[in-house]
């Protein structure tokens, strides 16, 4: 059985989440994002696909890729 435990980044601005049991890997956050901060990464998701992995530099955690997953696959939290 594959091990679909969520795959965090922390950064200095907050922490972003991709929750492997529900991304099916369709890149909608991809194509969404307005900054490019994100690519296919390593990770697999709950079909096999390759999952999305965030590049911190460019990340300006605005929630877009959230707002767009349909599976509800993507977190992320401001640190206030």
């Amino acid at each position: 059985m594959k091990n679909f435990e969520p795959k965090t980044t922390k950064t200095k601005k907050g922490t972003w989440t991709v929750f492997l049991g529900l991304c099916k890997g369709c890149g909608i956050c991809l194509v969404k994002c307005p900054v490019k901060a994100l690519i296919f990464g390593k990770e697999k998701g709950v079909v096999g696909q390759s999952a999305p992995k965030v590049i911190p530099e460019k990340c300006n955690l605005c929630q877009t890729c959230e707002i767009n997953c349909p599976d509800v696959a993507i977190r992320v939290d401001k640190n206030d």
